[in-house]
C-alpha cells in the first residue's frame, strides 16, 4: 500500500513540474535574445503584430529556422527601416524611412544613429536636418537626425480603405542621406559597414539585428 502511495506521489510530482513548465512557455511571449526573422519585402509595410505568418512563412521558403518562442520586437516607438540606395567609387547613399502606426502624431521627433564605420562620411539628410555631433565617447560617431522647420511632425496612421481587412497606413517621412568615402577608405557597403550600430528614436534604443541581409 505505501509503495503505492510513493509512486502515486511520484507520478504527481512529474505533473506539477510538466505543467509548470507549460505554463512557463505560455508566460514566455517571445525570446529577446533569439535571431531576427527575415522578411519578405512587402512585409515592411504591415504593423509588427500582422507579420507573423508573413515571417513563418518566408522562413519555411528559404529553409530558414523559426525560434520557439519567437524573436521580441524592436522595441522602437515607430518602425524604421534603412536601405543603401547607391554605392559608387567616391560615395554612397541611403533611404531611412518613418513609419508611424500609432493613433497620435510625434512632434518634434528625433532619430540618433551610432555608425562606427561610416560616421566620418556623413555629408547631409535631404528631407531630414542632420547634424554631425561632436563631443567624448560615441558622441563622435553619431549623427542626429530631425524634422525640417514645419516638417517635425510624424503624423498618425489611420486606416486602410476597409478597415476589416486592410491593415492601417502608417504616417511617414522618409530622407535620402549621402556619403563620401573620402574619410571613411575601405568602408564596404556590401558587407553591411554603412548601415547603423545603434539607433535610438526619441531617446528610446530600438534593436538592430545582429546579421544585415
Amino acid at each position: 500500500m505505501l509503495r503505492h502511495l510513493l509512486l502515486l506521489l511520484q507520478r504527481l510530482r512529474r505533473l506539477l513540474q510538466h505543467l509548470r513548465v507549460r505554463l512557463r512557455r505560455r508566460r514566455v511571449a517571445c525570446d529577446p535574445d533569439a535571431p531576427a526573422l527575415l522578411l519578405p519585402p512587402e512585409a515592411l509595410l504591415f504593423p509588427f503584430d500582422n507579420r507573423t505568418a508573413k515571417a513563418k512563412a518566408w522562413a519555411k521558403l528559404k529553409h530558414h529556422h523559426v525560434p520557439n518562442p519567437l524573436p521580441c520586437g524592436d522595441n522602437c516607438g515607430v518602425s524604421i527601416n534603412g536601405h543603401i540606395v547607391s554605392n559608387y567609387r567616391n560615395g554612397w547613399t541611403a533611404r531611412i524611412t518613418l513609419f508611424n502606426r500609432k493613433g497620435y502624431t510625434f512632434k518634434d521627433w528625433f532619430v540618433t544613429v551610432e555608425m562606427d564605420k561610416a560616421y566620418l562620411g556623413f555629408q547631409k539628410a535631404y528631407s531630414f536636418n542632420g547634424t554631425k555631433l561632436e563631443g567624448p565617447g560615441r558622441l563622435n560617431k553619431t549623427v542626429f537626425l530631425r524634422g525640417l522647420e514645419g516638417l517635425n511632425y510624424l503624423t498618425a496612421g489611420t486606416d486602410g480603405k476597409n478597415p476589416t481587412v486592410d491593415p492601417r497606413v502608417p504616417g511617414k517621412q522618409q530622407s535620402v542621406i549621402s556619403f563620401t568615402k573620402k574619410g571613411t577608405p575601405g568602408i564596404n557597403i556590401v558587407k553591411g559597414e554603412g548601415f547603423p550600430t545603434r539607433l535610438y528614436f526619441d531617446g528610446e534604443e530600438c534593436a538592430l539585428p545582429d546579421e544585415i541581409p
